[in-house]
């Protein structure tokens, strides 16, 4: 008897998924029962004994979830880690920061594509400036993603050139203040013409909580690709901080739409931020062109140098 309740100890100790199942089951149900009882009142009925019962038994078994939970998700996570480090395309995908970057620019760019394709269509149909313009500025963003991925495509095989990243870079750089116009285009119909994003219901929450976890991974993102070596990587991010800040004065517009008052000057607070967007834009089209220019010159030295030393 004594040997069996150590063995059930040491199972409670270290579960397996099979005794961890019904646990987590279990304590669904007992909670559940809990929150029935609460709602439906138990105090001097029938089945009070019962419903002291199920609270017992939620918070024992929600206590030990807890533990099991703090326990084996270490070893879990460690295990799957071992399992994706085996496999070589997800070893590189978890150690390369460069590789994550433009795995994940595949999907940014198709994203482009497409809704750059929706507002053309819109436009057309609608012949709306409004939707003409965005058109424009996801179909130069949908450029500058594809010509860095092609870029990747080319030398997949071969070693890495710094002039071809500097040339693609400092493009990237020139088409940011290309696309500054086209914003710029549909920032203004925004403004003047009172237009606006709008989304559907419940949605416009849900498309919040994305433009602020968007503009906070981009701003972290590009901080951290200021470290990479690949000017191709900072590029993507760049690109990426621009499109996130258009998504927050996208968020902006709707927002004031939806819940402002007739107190609240709506189109000083677009403007405001239209302004600040521009200003991200082109100071970040000015900087990628200034660093690529730089570099390229001192590469030029460098061969001159050579050259004569030669």
């Amino acid at each position: 008897m004594n040997e069996r309740f150590k063995k059930f100890l040491q199972k409670l100790k270290s579960p397996t998924w099979k005794f961890l199942i019904p646990v987590y089951a279990f304590t669904l149900i007992f909670i559940a029962l809990s929150l029935v009882m609460v709602i439906i009142g138990f105090e001097g009925k029938w089945y009070e004994v019962f419903a002291y019962v199920s609270f017992g038994f939620a918070g024992i078994t929600l206590a030990y979830t807890v533990y099991t939970v703090v326990k084996v998700v270490p070893t879990a996570k460690a295990s799957v880690m071992r399992f994706l480090e085996s496999k070589p395309l997800t070893d590189r995908l978890l150690k390369s920061y460069g590789f994550r970057t433009i795995v994940f620019a595949v999907g940014t760019f198709t994203l482009s594509l497409a809704y750059s394709v929706f507002n053309g269509a819109m436009g057309i149909v609608y012949r709306s400036i409004w939707y003409g313009a965005l058109a424009a500025y996801y179909i130069i963003l949908a450029v500058m993603r594809g010509g860095i991925l092609l870029y990747h495509s080319k030398r997949r095989g071969g070693a890495t050139d710094e002039l071809s990243q500097l040339y693609t870079y400092r493009r990237c750089g020139v088409l940011l203040l290309i696309v500054n116009v086209a914003l710029s285009s549909a920032m203004a119909q925004m403004i003047f013409d009172d237009r606006a994003f709008t989304y559907a219901g419940w949605t416009i929450y849900a498309f919040a909580a994305y433009a602020f976890f968007k503009i906070t991974m981009s701003i972290l993102n590009f901080f951290k690709a200021k470290k990479e070596a690949e000017y191709t990587v900072e590029a993507i991010r760049n690109i990426n901080l621009t499109d996130a800040t258009v998504s927050i004065l996208a968020l902006q517009t709707a927002l004031l739409g939806t819940f402002s008052t007739a107190e609240v000057d709506v189109s000083l607070f677009n403007t405001l931020t239209a302004c600040a967007v521009t200003v991200i834009t082109v100071g970040l089209g000015v900087y990628m062109l200034g660093k690529a220019n730089k570099r390229l010159k001192e590469i030029q030295e460098e061969n001159k140098n050579g050259e004569q030393g030669i």
